[in-house]
């Protein structure tokens, strides 16, 4: 791009080339410099400043295939090296179209254009004045603009010296001295010019638009053209030819209604500044403001003498504030307006001296005309920019509806009736589209439903916006909105279908996971209940198990879920986590309690085995043993037996006082349980254990009875009184083992060892006496087996009766 930019460099200026001309010898210049060029060269003529070739001063051509080049390659440059604002040195610029029409003369907004004009460069933030000329074509308004930039290009020239060398052809906007309509549309300078201002810098810009009081343009293109010119202005300049006329005033009263209506539509100031600029003024020798005040003084007296009721009251209205003002400027020259380049030398002097002095006064107070709303608040290009695209909009949109003032208020009231409408159908549509969202709200309406309600929401709006609409294109624009609003509403519904199966899918899957997790857990749960299966996995491990759980069921929705959408995953974890931390908190206050119940039974257990094993070694010595008959040993038994359930009843959970929670409840039925089993466990036990412990005892005491018999025969007694002796203890041992085990046979074994210890030992005396003694005891075992049968199976003694 720096190559190119070396091509179209002039090597005069050392800058791109500005309007470049071609000369004989084919080098390119910028007009302007080989024009300051040539006069100052000495007197071997005119020459190519490159080749030094002899070359005339009136053969310089138009080169518009550098001239394109240069416009492309300077709009790169612009792109790539963007002004930022007013502390940026100023550049030269170009004029853009911001607005063209086309073969039906239709306003066309170029928005890019638009863009780079008032959003770029630092303009988008700042505070705007723009200068804008409306009037009769081919009346100088292109002429004094191209003046005006000279002006604002030079902001620090003193005494006129702004306005350029005596033989400087004008360049800027294009323009041309002859009947030829050359401004086409709405155009505007590329670049702002920064001005002084209080608090900071204003961007001043320049607009040129387009003869809109032409007798063959038609009136709506003159309004549609009033329309953006208000827009586009903040200081109004309305070029008139000779003296102000009734056409004027006409076309006056029209561009003020236009303005008012165009400010209330979008709150703007309508007409903030007004200079009616008379051109070739030639009535009186009074010039610029002061013959202005006199001839607008007389045009407002002219039209306050009418008889009828005034023609213009908006033109005369706006032309009594001291915001407007009349400004009137002679006859340029006929070298001017004949073919001239617009040099000053071509001027005569009093038309020079005018423009000066009205060039320099508008450049002085443009900071203090900037664009401003109906508060008075400034407006920003951005804001400016948003108001004029919208009016094109409109504009586009309402083709035939800006034939009148009239008939543009009424487009304007019909645009806001459908504004409202749009909007309304756009927020109904966001409410919905934020809804959908969420997964609970969308599947509370099937996509049938939504679409039963879109058909209700727009018949509604339709019904409004025929009520409220005036005729002016009503059933046309009827027609549009709805195909508007259907098209709004299909797309919205192309989306909510997609939406909702996209829930339904994941809601599916979601609640697969929920069953998945409370089945788990209940499982888990029911498998608690039960003490053994409970201590088996301690609360560390079923943490484990759970999260193990969770992180499968998890991995599983990610995989069926459309998307998958992570806020709904975290959302589930979060809520499975939850389950599952209360279900902690559950099993682990019950595997605390049965790990507490069993470490409680254990111990009883323990005990009464220690116990038992006690007593079972003790039992083992005959003498031990005889000395605690089985009905002792049974209360003994029991007493161990009731102190071990007291104690374990005392260390179980839950305590006796925690009855509170239904797990509490739960859990103290349990214990109860427990306890209940627990001591049918040790009843068991002890009863095995007495069963043999009485076995024991009984042979202890046989075994007793036969040796106390024979000893005492041999050793104490003689033969008689051992004979008798033996009978009588052997029978008594009998009976009373007979008596504390509750069994005849016992007595039959007693008999049995007296008679034979009498009949061996001493005779018929120990025989007799043993029998008698057997035979009474038989009687009293007998009765006292049969009494067992209905008791314990043995008899309480005395504790001083003695076994042996």
């Amino acid at each position: 791009m720096e190559q190119l930019r070396e091509n179209v460099t002039s090597s005069i200026c050392l800058d791109v080339l500005n309007d470049p001309v071609s000369i004989e010898c084919g080098h390119s210049f910028c007009r302007g410099c080989l024009s300051t060029h040539w006069s100052e060269v000495s007197a071997q003529g005119p020459r190519c400043p490159e080749c030094q070739s002899p070359c005339s001063t009136g053969r310089m051509i138009p080169d518009t295939r550098v001239k394109n080049l240069v416009e492309k390659i300077t709009e790169h440059l612009q792109e790539e090296t963007e002004p930022q604002g007013p502390g940026t040195p100023p550049e030269m610029g170009r004029p853009v179209q911001l607005v063209h029409l086309d073969e039906e003369e239709n306003l066309i907004l170029d928005e890019e254009a638009l863009s780079r004009c008032l959003e770029q460069g630092g303009v988008g933030d700042a505070p705007v004045c723009l200068v804008s000329i409306v009037g009769v074509k081919r009346r100088g308004k292109s002429f004094l603009l191209n003046y005006l930039l000279r002006r604002l290009r030079s902001l620090d020239a003193r005494d006129g010296a702004w306005m350029g060398r005596e033989d400087e052809p004008l360049e800027g906007f294009e323009w041309r001295a002859d009947m030829q309509r050359v401004t086409k549309g709405v155009w505007a300078w590329s670049q702002p010019f920064w001005v002084p201002a209080e608090g900071g810098k204003v961007a001043v810009l320049l607009v040129d638009t387009e003869g809109s009081m032409d007798i063959e343009r038609n009136k709506e293109t003159s309004v549609k053209l009033s329309a953006m010119s208000m827009l586009l202005s903040s200081y109004q300049i309305l070029n008139i030819l000779s003296e102000v006329k009734d056409p004027d005033l006409e076309y006056l009263e029209m561009f003020v209604h236009v303005a008012e209506e165009v400010g209330k539509e979008y709150g703007l100031e309508p007409i903030q500044k007004l200079d009616l600029l008379v051109r070739d003024w030639s009535s009186s020798l009074v010039l610029g403001v002061e013959g202005g005040e006199e001839h607008l003084r007389f045009i407002r007296q002219q039209m306050l003498k009418a008889k009828t009721p005034c023609k213009h009251p908006k033109a005369l209205e706006v032309l009594s504030r001291s915001s407007s003002r009349c400004y009137l400027m002679p006859f340029p020259g006929e070298q001017i307006t004949t073919g001239s380049e617009g040099t000053l030398r071509d001027m005569r002097a009093n038309f020079r001296e005018s423009l000066r002095d009205y060039v320099t006064a508008l450049v002085s107070s443009a900071s203090r005309h900037v664009r401003r709303d109906r508060h008075g608040e400034l407006l920003t290009g951005t804001q400016l920019a948003a108001k004029i695209k919208n009016l094109s909009d409109v504009m586009k949109r309402h083709r035939s509806g800006f034939a009148s003032p009239c008939q543009m208020v009424i487009t304007f009231h019909n645009q806001r009736v459908l504004d409202r409408a749009h909007a309304a159908h756009a927020d109904f549509l966001k409410k919905k589209d934020g809804l959908s969202q969420r997964m609970d709200d969308c599947l509370k309406v099937d996509p049938g439903a939504m679409e039963e309600q879109l058909v209700e929401q727009r018949r509604s709006l339709l019904g409004r916006c025929r009520r409220e609409m005036k005729e002016l294109e009503k059933e046309t624009l009827l027609m549009e909105l709805e195909a508007e609003l259907t098209r709004e509403a299909k797309t919205f519904l192309e989306t909510y279908r997609r939406r909702y199966q996209h829930h339904a899918t994941n809601k599916r899957a979601m609640d697969r996971a929920r069953t998945d997790h409370a089945d788990f857990l209940k499982e888990k749960g029911s498998l608690s209940q039960r003490m053994d299966n409970c201590l088996k996995v301690d609360p560390g491990a079923m943490v484990q198990q759970l999260a193990k759980q969770r992180r499968s069921l998890l991995g599983r929705c990610r995989e069926e879920m459309k998307g998958p959408e992570e806020t709904l995953l975290m959302e589930l974890e979060l809520e499975l986590t939850r389950e599952a931390e209360t279900f902690l908190e559950t099993y682990g206050e019950r595997y605390q309690c049965y790990a507490t119940n069993q470490r409680a039974m254990d111990r009883a257990r323990a005990g009464h085995a220690a116990f038992l094993k006690e007593k079972d070694r003790d039992s083992r010595n005959p003498v031990k043993c005889l000395k605690v008959r089985p009905s002792e040993m049974a209360e003994q038994l029991a007493e161990q037996r009731g102190h071990l359930l007291g104690q374990c009843r005392k260390d179980m959970l839950p305590k006796e006082e925690a009855r509170g929670t239904e797990l509490e409840v739960e859990l103290m039925q349990k214990k109860e349980a427990q306890l209940t089993e627990l001591k049918a466990g040790l009843t068991r036990e002890a009863k095995a254990f007495l069963e043999a412990y009485g076995k024991r005892f009984k042979n202890f005491a046989i075994a007793a009875g036969a040796a106390a018999g024979a000893a005492a025969g041999v050793l104490v007694l003689a033969p008689v009184a051992a004979a008798a002796a033996a009978g009588i203890t052997a029978a008594a041992i009998a009976a009373e083992a007979a008596v504390v085990l509750g069994m005849t046979e016992a007595v039959a074994i007693g008999v049995g060892t007296g008679a034979m210890a009498g009949m061996c030992v001493g005779g018929g005396v120990g025989g007799g006496v043993g029998g008698n003694i057997a035979q009474k005891d038989i009687n009293r075992a007998e009765a006292t087996a049969s009494q067992g049968e209905g008791k314990d199976g043995h008899e309480e003694l005395s504790d001083t009766a003695l076994l042996i």
